[in-house]
């Protein structure tokens, strides 16, 4: 019997999207999902209100939720997760869940959320 390896990680990212979903539009973001999730969990965390709480407090949020370490910030690191800025002024962070460990007995390298941040525009009227 020829057997097809089971791809787990898009069923393990699909159980937390709904969650991570309601924590962000606690926090005052729409969060949307793109790509395969094959290799990791790409999110858009779009600013839905005035006012949304910061980042850093969104993605403490994620990593309470996912049972990770969350990152503290200090004046000489105030982005304490690994952070870049990409086009149209967004905002990237990573959540590693399981880089070059055993997760549930299957060794995989590449479990990690790819979280942007758009800008928050707030236009005269």
């Amino acid at each position: 019997m020829n057997s097809k390896p089971i791809k787990v990680k898009p069923h393990f990212y699909s159980v937390c999207l709904p969650v991570l979903q309601q924590i962000a539009k606690d926090f005052g973001y729409n969060l949307l999902i793109h790509g395969s999730m094959n290799r990791d969990m790409d999110l858009v965390a779009v600013p839905w209100i005035n006012e949304p709480k910061t980042h850093l407090e969104l993605l403490n949020a994620f990593c309470e939720y996912l049972g990770v370490p969350k990152e503290e910030q200090t004046q000489s690191n105030p982005n304490p997760y690994l952070y870049s800025v990409l086009g149209g002024g967004r905002s990237s962070y990573v959540i590693n869940l399981n880089r070059g460990g055993n997760f549930n007995g299957y060794i995989d390298a590449e479990y990690y959320l790819d979280i942007s941040i758009t800008p928050l525009l707030l236009s005269e009227k």
